[in-house]
């Protein structure tokens, strides 16, 4: 099985009954990434720009810092986590017009930034049990979005 590759890129979408301003302000409020994410334990705001997170995944556990690369209410959110002095993985969600009306489509996006170091995939292994990243973090992000999905639809509900 070979590493994930710079620049390699992985998806998963849904679609959520809400308007593209309901799903943006969920997604934009970082400090709620726990509420969906499978390894975010909490999340908060170092800057206007800038968040910690704290992440745990079976024996490991992490911290990572990012920033907010791109921030277009009702369209698009993305942060990159910057690690060894640059950016590590960049993270977007994109917000677009649903199939119906009243709906609207969210797509999460991975990207690595850097070939994933040998150390990395070590720690991976030997703490989180994981044998397969790229199939892991695809799961992941169907995950999330259909956790955000089914949070933004509850607050519409409200």
């Amino acid at each position: 099985m070979s590493l994930l590759q710079k620049d390699e890129t992985l998806t998963a979408s849904t679609e959520v009954r809400a308007s593209a301003d309901q799903v943006y302000a969920v997604i934009s409020d970082v400090t709620r990434i726990p509420e969906w994410s499978p390894e975010t334990r909490r999340a908060e705001w170092l800057g206007p720009d800038r968040f910690r997170a704290w992440n745990r995944r079976r024996l490991g556990r992490w911290r990572t810092v990012a920033k907010v690369v791109e921030a277009e209410p009702g369209r698009k959110f993305s942060f990159a986590v910057q690690a060894m002095g640059g950016d590590w993985t960049r993270w977007t969600y994109l917000i677009e017009p649903g199939s119906t009306a009243g709906a609207t489509r969210l797509t999460e996006k991975f990207r690595m930034c850097v070939p994933l170091p040998f150390g990395a995939m070590v720690f991976e292994r030997l703490f989180l049990f994981i044998w397969d990243r790229r199939t892991d973090l695809q799961k992941n992000l169907e995950v999330s979005v259909d956790r955000i999905r089914t949070i933004v639809e509850a607050g519409v509900d409200a």
